[in-house]
């Protein structure tokens, strides 16, 4: 089986797994990243609004706005476009592609190079950073010219031994769960 192929597979049992386990999960432990310099240095965290049974981000971002940090999130402008925009009130997004609240595209695009670090959905993550995500590679294509730390948010179950790996793939540098904050 081509890596394409698994992908789909591994696609297909890590949302079903994520949908039967992920409501009874705990939140991530926000304590095992914000004790970690790469949050203290961190001035701008790039987010997401998470959708379905997705793991989520907001006692993170309720961290970043108590001290100060500027939190971002992204908006889909076409097949595999995505940017992210400046802060705006959450109260002002609309819903985007997908179904997934994103910023009003009236918002500032912000240069990818001044975010510090991103918090990634993903359906599954392996010992070596490779991110399962959806297939429509959006995260892929921007955090090539990325130079923020690149952390993967979701469930210990969500973390494997070894997932298929395409040339596209941009592996992550991290992973946070409900256990702790991994460094690979």
């Amino acid at each position: 089986m081509n890596a394409t192929n698994a992908k789909t597979t591994w696609r297909r049992d890590m949302r079903q797994m994520r949908d039967q386990e992920g409501p009874v999960s705990d939140p991530p432990q926000l304590h095992a990243l914000t004790d970690s310099s790469i949050w203290i240095n961190a001035e701008i965290v790039a987010s997401y609004c998470p959708t379905g049974s997705e793991q989520t981000p907001s006692h993170i971002e309720a961290a970043a706005f108590r001290l100060g940090k500027a939190v971002v999130y992204p908006r889909v402008l076409g097949a595999g476009k995505m940017v992210f925009k400046t802060p705006v009130p959450r109260d002002t997004f609309e819903v985007g592609h997908y179904g997934i609240a994103e910023p009003p595209a009236t918002a500032k695009t912000l240069d990818i190079s001044a975010i510090d670090l991103f918090l990634i959905p993903l359906l599954a993550c392996d010992q070596y950073g490779t991110r399962l995500g959806y297939g429509g590679g959006y995260y892929d294509r921007l955090l090539e010219a990325a130079s923020g730390f690149r952390c993967g948010l979701g469930f210990d179950f969500q973390k494997v031994t070894d997932l298929p790996r395409e040339q596209h793939d941009v592996r992550m540098q991290g992973f946070l769960s409900e256990s702790g904050f991994e460094i690979f």
